[in-house]
């Protein structure tokens, strides 16, 4: 895919600081254990200049179902094993990952149907095919502010901007740790000399910092991040590796594309 070229490259361009790229967490933490060989090594081959946005996902219900909360939704569900499914935008994808992420940390059984497409996934919801998803906010504000899905909470840490209402998932039912996000991170090629590196995130942590930016980022339902250290943006891509890859691993799925 044009996520995996673009690393690739980078990989390989001159670490003098103008070359950079914006890779998400699908390339840095789900494609190295995905994949059959990985034609980079998200840790050693770049350097995190700036983790700036995390993109989450809205836990969204057809409507007609009798659930308005996370807990409900457990419920119903351990109440009726393997009788209900979920959607995604296709087998490894995020919203895939989130959903058997959530399976596992609850112990619930849900069957999973694939889509090729998220707009596709999401209006089978809507229809009533299948009886939940993990959508992106983008996609699914539309729906759900014209009834047609209803939203129980959203996947990040912290609450969303564009629907403040809704809480985060793991405050929903006690498990303040349970956090399954995508996330953006601007990346320069490993040996990129660290004055340059320090110049770049000081740039980045400054842009990030304005109010206007935060508000433009938070309007298509994203989450603004403060910036991080380098050392900590990389122990949190490491950790989201080792979250995501161990799944991948459970699920059967280490080198299956």
């Amino acid at each position: 895919s044009a996520g995996l070229a673009g690393v690739a490259a980078l990989k390989a361009a001159a670490a003098d600081g103008y070359n950079m790229i914006v890779a998400t967490s699908a390339v840095m933490a789900i494609r190295p254990t995905l994949l059959k060989s990985a034609p980079y090594d998200a840790l050693k081959d770049f350097v995190p200049i700036a983790l700036y946005v995390k993109s989450p996902f809205i836990l969204v219900v057809n409507p007609e179902l009798p659930i308005h909360s996370v807990p409900e939704l457990i419920k119903y569900v351990k109440e009726r094993p393997g009788k209900l499914s979920y959607s995604s935008s296709g087998v490894g994808g995020a919203p895939h990952l989130s959903s058997e992420y959530m399976k596992q940390r609850f112990d619930i059984d849900l069957a999973h149907v694939p889509y090729r497409n998220s707009p596709q996934s999401i209006a089978d919801v809507a229809a009533g095919h299948v009886a939940m998803a993990f959508a992106e906010a983008g996609a699914s504000l539309p729906l759900i502010r014209d009834g047609k899905l209803r939203a129980l909470a959203v996947t990040s840490s912290t609450r969303l901007p564009t629907v403040p209402e809704l809480p985060p998932f793991g405050e929903a039912v006690g498990a303040p740790d349970f956090e399954a996000v995508s996330w953006h991170v601007l990346l320069a090629p490993a040996g990129t000399p660290p004055d340059v590196v320090d110049k770049l995130h000081a740039e980045m942590k400054r842009i990030m910092a304005a109010p206007d930016m935060r508000r433009k980022i938070s309007d298509i339902g994203l989450i603004p991040l403060d910036i991080a250290s380098v050392e900590a943006t990389r122990g949190y891509i490491r950790a989201e590796g080792e979250k995501w890859g161990s799944l991948v691993r459970k699920l059967g799925l280490e080198g299956s594309q």
